[in-house]
């Protein structure tokens, strides 16, 4: 498989003298495009990333990671030997482990992004009488029902906070899907507005009249609708075609 668009894109930093971009496997099925750079002095694999992102090159085209080399190597007759390259080795992992990049890269993304949701489910938890009042007042339901409901309320804070987190960091495990740019972006946009939705709709809903018409009106096409337009998004970017680099 030729990559020689992204290895163009890459010649045309200032600082890159050689390149070879290349996939290699990271887990069963699963693989990453990686770039190998001989550079002019010290540059940041981060900016030559930011620089790639920044022609005209689809989202799955940019290595995920690249590796500065201080040579190439080459056959005897000078051409490039590829099945040379050395696989990168990360801290921690044996030399060679086929997934070390996958797990290094994956692993502490959903930590992060966890601990961000369960953060920011607790402070909806404890501030949706605050924009809200009244809104989860169960003093007159008997239980086992009030549990119910709790549980429910306490279900809809964390997959707001699910939602908030994903907007943040789930971005990037999705462009590496191969789709297309805005169609990532809107299948993005669409997990979270799934997400976090609920938390706000509901509590809309408990507060308005069944006769305001209005009210109901306006929650029912600001939120019902969206969410039938999100999960739309959603199954065109899952019958979309992945698009080879």
């Amino acid at each position: 498989m030729a990559y020689d668009d992204v290895e163009a894109e890459l010649r045309a930093h200032p600082q890159v003298e050689q390149c070879v971009v290349t996939r290699i496997q990271t887990g069963p099925r699963k693989t990453m495009l990686v770039a190998y750079v001989v550079t002019t002095g010290r540059v940041e694999p981060a900016e030559i990333r930011a620089f790639l992102s920044a022609r005209r090159l689809r989202s799955n085209q940019i290595p995920r990671a690249v590796i500065p080399v201080d040579s190439l190597p080459r056959t005897s007759s000078g051409e490039l030997d590829r099945d040379a390259l050395a696989l990168p080795v990360l801290p921690g992992r044996v030399a060679g482990g086929k997934g070390a990049l996958s797990d290094l890269d994956d692993a502490p993304l959903w930590t992060i992004m966890l601990i961000l949701a369960a953060i920011i489910a607790v402070a909806a938890f404890l501030t949706t009488d605050v924009f809200w009042p009244g809104s989860t007042d169960l003093s007159v339901v008997p239980q086992p029902w009030a549990a119910l409901f709790t549980g429910l309320y306490a279900a809809e804070c964390l997959a707001f906070g699910l939602g908030i987190g994903f907007l943040f960091l789930g971005r990037r495990r999705l462009a590496g899907l191969g789709r297309p740019p805005w169609l990532t972006t809107l299948a993005h946009l669409s997990i979270v507005w799934l997400l976090v939705a609920w938390w706000p709709q509901d509590n809309f809903y408990r507060l308005a009249a069944k006769t305001d018409w209005d009210r109901q009106a306006v929650l029912v096409y600001g939120f019902n609708i969206t969410l039938m337009i999100a999960a739309a998004v959603l199954v065109v970017f899952a019958i979309r075609e992945h698009r080879v680099d």
